[in-house]
């Protein structure tokens, strides 16, 4: 029975990680190719190589699910497709005892997604987009493609281009206002240091607003009152679903006790937590698929139907969480709601099945 195990794993194993290999050379030519637009002379191909090689396993992370259920389905389709499968059957296996063997072999990447969403996507994409971001130059106060990062504080509300994890401020633009919210100060700067600290400004542009005479002023230096840090500064430069398990939640709650809305944070928290438990749930839908109307078919079906599940996954998923947060159905519940219908999909198709 233990090389029964075995054998299901191992060709299991095997074919998630063949999947993975082959979606891992997709995504990086399509990435790729979708940067050859931006290159100029201060973003030459060879940093379009280093951004696209060192954003590789934040977009690999949004697929694992993916890659796993097509990575089930190919190998325990090549199982069916040569008839061990049915033998292992006949041999007294049961459906459960080869569920719970392919599932051994899916939790490594279960594993791998907990590990890639707390230690190694949150770091390696705010390297990636801040040496993207500064290499192209984008350090005007708004730009084209309105990419950038937003911070308030009391009335104050602060925009930077790119920001570097060494206490480095790109394209700094402050705007205040009074207790009327009206705009009575613009400040800009080509860069912003941390130093002894404080922030010291290079290169400002001060507009005094006022109705009857507004002034600018320009200076070589200037000082950025803000009770920003460096450290601070990591949650602000990134993207909820970029940013690490373990702070996703605490910096969620600030967000709703400042009464800036942190919902979306909350969403990213569930949605990553969860990702694992999804894993089971689309690995249950493969192998009642492989049981079921999958039995006999050609692995091209079965590798077509296993994109086509996971991307209608995805795709509930990424829309059911916003959704969820504007009926007011909680973050929680709004990720669960996906998961719960595969495992009622998945087990009445494998009960239907026996």
């Amino acid at each position: 029975m233990r090389k029964i195990d075995a054998h299901i794993r191992s060709s299991v194993l095997n074919a998630i990680l063949a999947v993975l290999l082959v979606l891992a050379m997709l995504d990086f030519v399509i990435a790729l190719l979708n940067q050859l637009d931006n290159l100029r002379s201060t973003y030459t191909f060879t940093d379009a190589l280093y951004y696209v090689t060192a954003s590789a396993p934040t977009r690999l992370y949004e697929m694992i699910p993916m890659i796993t259920l097509i990575g089930c389905l190919a190998g325990l389709g090549g199982l069916a497709t040569h008839s061990e499968l049915t033998a292992i059957r006949a041999a007294g296996v049961s459906t459960h005892r080869i569920m719970f063997s392919t599932l051994k072999a899916a939790s490594l990447m279960m594993a791998l997604s907990l590990i890639m969403g707390e230690y190694i996507v949150p770091d390696l994409e705010r390297m990636a987009t801040n040496f993207r971001t500064i290499s192209l130059g984008r350090e005007v106060a708004v730009s084209n493609e309105g990419k950038g990062h937003w911070h308030r504080e009391g009335n104050n509300y602060m925009r930077f281009s790119a920001i570097e994890p060494n206490g480095v401020l790109h394209g700094l633009t402050v705007y205040e206002f009074d207790e009327d919210n009206n705009l009575k100060n613009l400040t800009h700067a080509k860069r912003a240091l941390y130093q002894r600290e404080q922030w010291s400004m290079e290169q400002v542009i001060n507009t005094k607003v006022d109705p009857f005479n507004t002034t600018v002023t320009k200076s070589a230096t200037g000082i950025f009152e803000t009770e920003l840090t460096p450290e601070r500064l990591k949650f602000v430069a990134q993207e909820p679903k970029d940013m690490a398990i373990s702070t996703l939640y605490s910096y969620g709650e600030y967000l709703d006790e400042q009464g800036l809305g942190g919902g979306e944070f909350k969403l990213a928290f569930w949605k990553k937590i969860l990702q694992p438990v999804s894993t089971i749930a689309l690995v249950l839908v493969g192998i009642s698929f492989i049981f079921g109307p999958l039995r006999s078919v050609t692995m091209g079906q079965r590798l077509f139907s296993g994109i086509l599940v996971g991307l209608i996954y995805k795709i509930a998923v990424d829309l059911l969480g916003p959704i969820g947060l504007l009926i007011g159905i909680g973050p929680l519940f709004a990720n669960l709601i996906p998961i719960i219908l595969c495992f009622i999909w998945g087990g009445w198709m494998l009960r239907k099945s026996s």
